[in-house]
């Protein structure tokens, strides 16, 4: 007979590993989201003139 070998918990450790890096990113987004000001992200965009209503 052949019986299936059981699965050991080695599924702990990348499990681990990944949890670890998300919670490194978020940390690293966090502190370099609070380090800039409030104009971050914002683009600026010229106003566009308007000479009359003729022209």
């Amino acid at each position: 007979m052949i019986y299936s070998e059981e699965k050991s918990a080695g599924l702990a450790l990348p499990l681990i590993a990944i949890l670890l890096a998300i919670a490194g990113i978020l940390a690293v987004l966090a502190v370099t989201g609070s380090r800039q000001g409030s104009t971050a992200g914002r683009v600026w965009v010229p106003q566009v003139q308007q000479l009359g209503a003729g022209q």
